[in-house]
């Protein structure tokens, strides 16, 4: 995969989570995906992200990626969001892709209220 395709990927399932379609964003992802966020969750397959991925009628989500880094000889990168849905999460996944999807997804994030340039700049910047 290239750095273009691996934003491609992205913004796929930035499509998808804007549109609240989960089915749309967990097929970005192998079958055989680890998608996990080390303290609190952790999905093997890919069928199991649907219900996470989805949330209840008129709750709403949204993505947006503020920097995507991809190295092509390692097949993995790094993404920095904000993702809303119950609640509002500024974060940063690592990512390996296998096969043009996402085969692994580690996600270290912390739940905010705050604009995305407060919470990167802090309130002394």
């Amino acid at each position: 995969m290239t750095r273009n395709e691996f934003v491609a990927l992205l913004r796929t399932m930035e499509d998808g989570w804007n549109a609240g379609d989960a089915g749309m964003v967990a097929a970005c992802f192998t079958e055989d995906v680890d998608y996990a966020d080390p303290v609190r969750y952790h999905f093997s397959n890919r069928a199991a992200l649907l219900p996470f991925f989805a949330l209840a009628p008129g709750e709403g989500q949204s993505v947006v990626w503020h920097a995507l880094v991809f190295d092509e000889a390692e097949q993995a990168g790094a993404a920095e969001y904000t993702y809303t849905g119950s609640y509002t999460y500024h974060g940063l996944a690592l990512v390996r892709v296998r096969d043009e999807r996402i085969s692994q997804w580690r996600e270290y994030q912390h739940v905010s209220e705050e604009l995305w340039e407060m919470f990167v700049n802090g309130p002394d910047r």
